[in-house]
């Protein structure tokens, strides 16, 4: 059985689509913390981005998605910062992430893993 590390930290980058995408899932065994969500906007115009916690029905409870940010604009060549604080993710909770046009925003997001003892 493999040892799980206390503490690893993971930087996800990913260029937005207009589907929209889980773009990292919380692995088993740790409690992940997103510590920061930035959205660049490396296009000409004005682009729009739409970020969600999305976490799977368990039992008789049904949580869905939950948006962070709905439809909040980015001027060009601008970034937002989708978290005032930190998102707390369980196992197999979703951060996903669309937009109105493909290629035009980059996301990227600093996540702390921690092990569950």
């Amino acid at each position: 059985m493999a040892i799980t590390p206390l503490n690893v930290f993971r930087a996800v980058r990913y260029e937005v689509t207009t589907s929209t995408v889980g773009i990292y899932t919380a692995p088993a065994n740790v409690a992940s913390i997103i510590l920061g969500a930035y959205a660049a906007n490396v296009g000409t115009g004005i682009h729009t981005v739409t970020a969600s916690h999305y976490r799977a029905t368990v039992g008789s409870d049904s949580y869905g998605e939950i948006a962070i940010v709905n439809g909040i604009k980015i001027p060009a060549h601008d970034t937002l910062s989708m978290l005032d604080g930190k998102l707390i993710l369980e196992t197999d909770d979703e951060f996903r992430i669309s937009g109105t046009q493909a290629g035009s925003v980059e996301v990227v997001l600093n996540i702390l893993e921690t092990a569950k003892q």
